[in-house]
């Protein structure tokens, strides 16, 4: 049984994490014995929803458990180098929320820590464990639609009113949601080379909790990416989008498109067009309750089999540096070239995703 501590405890942590924690509890996989927030209230509030031992406002007391084993990292963004660092030095694996960094020496930092560790670095997002991303990969590498030369992507909403961060240095929608569709992107389409893009700050001022604050931080997004294979890309985000009814994610190949439908962080499905059939095809997902915090089973799966993550830290490492330099594109107006790479994602397991008219049954289980 795995001992986890969890760092910060705020929506993030009381929606799917909470969710996912509490299954395990049960099934007696894991046990919480510690938690820690910079607000006491909170401690109110979850100890009716789950079962710990120790609630702390100081987060190292965690780190310097020797019994914990694994650590969530849910603070602020600019928070999460920081702890994250902290957490490997002591000997913990750690799952971080994204971003891992919000600059490049946090960023360096931290891989070069996780690399000597022997323990394990998580980064979200966990999009690429969707069984819907999986399948869309299939398609892409069994070059259903031809070679892929142009792709779209975007993910935004109205913006959070419950938290101050998300509008100062080191939040904003490219950290929070832009995140998805890049991790997305490159791990169908492989590495970027280049990006140039534009923000702006649509709305000076938000209402906090009934409460008028500045905005210091850009929360509207254009991005173009150029892939080392020559592909094009463009990512829309922002706290910006009132409401969408469009794709998540469009692969435009030399023999057809692709198109991820719903979010990219929660899939309902895709769509193919292939010029040889010139129609749709449907494909809707068997697995009814994926979640987007997935990944936390899985690195707890990974630990107690001493298997290797399906999430490679030199893909995270290279989404969070393309991050990192949209914002230095945007800021310095010119283009920005992206200097990590990564190897193409492996997956091990072919997703069955039938036709949508032969699609009766749904699969429960975690994945």
């Amino acid at each position: 049984m795995l001992n986890l501590g969890i760092i910060g405890c705020g929506s993030v942590m009381q929606g799917p994490y909470m969710e996912l924690v509490n299954k395990l509890l049960f099934k007696k996989i894991i046990n919480l014995k510690s938690v820690s927030d910079i607000n006491l209230k909170i401690d109110k509030i979850i100890n009716k929803k789950f079962k710990y031992q120790y609630f702390y406002k100081n987060y190292k007391k965690i780190l310097e458990d020797t019994e914990i084993d694994l650590v969530l990292v849910l603070t602020s963004m600019k928070e999460h180098a920081k702890i994250s660092k902290e957490a490997l030095k002591k000997g913990k694996h750690v799952l971080v929320e994204k971003p891992m960094a919000t600059n490049m020496k946090d960023l360096k930092e931290l891989i070069q820590i996780a690399k000597k560790s022997k323990k394990y670095l998580f980064a979200a997002p966990f999009v690429i464990l969707s069984p819907v991303f999986q399948a869309i990969h299939q398609e892409i590498i069994n070059k259903s639609i031809g070679k892929i030369s142009l792709a779209r992507a975007r993910y935004g909403w109205a913006g959070p009113n419950w938290s101050e961060w998300y509008y100062q240095t080191g939040g904003g929608p490219l950290f929070d949601l832009g995140v998805y569709n890049i991790t997305s992107l490159t791990g169908l389409l492989g590495p970027v080379k280049k990006v140039t893009a534009k923000s702006s700050i649509s709305n000076y001022f938000r209402k906090i909790k009934g409460k008028k604050i500045k905005v210091n931080t850009d929360d509207n997004f254009q991005i173009l990416l150029e892939f080392k294979n020559n592909c094009l890309a463009v990512v829309t985000t922002g706290f910006t989008m009132q409401q969408y009814n469009s794709p998540a994610i469009e692969i435009y190949g030399s023999e057809g498109t692709i198109q991820m439908l719903g979010d990219d962080w929660e899939p309902i499905g895709y769509e193919i067009w292939k010029n040889k059939r010139s129609s749709w095809e449907l494909y809707k997902t068997p697995y009814a309750n994926w979640p987007w915090a997935s990944g936390f089973t899985h690195l707890v799966d990974c630990i107690i089999n001493n298997t290797k993550p399906l999430i490679d830290i030199d893909h995270a490492y290279h989404v969070n540096e393309i991050m990192i330099k949209i914002y230095e594109s945007s800021q310095k107006n010119r283009e920005m070239l992206i200097n990590s790479t990564f190897k193409p994602l492996k997956f091990y397991k072919k997703i069955k995703i039938k036709k949508s008219h032969l699609d009766h049954d749904r699969n429960h289980d975690d994945i």
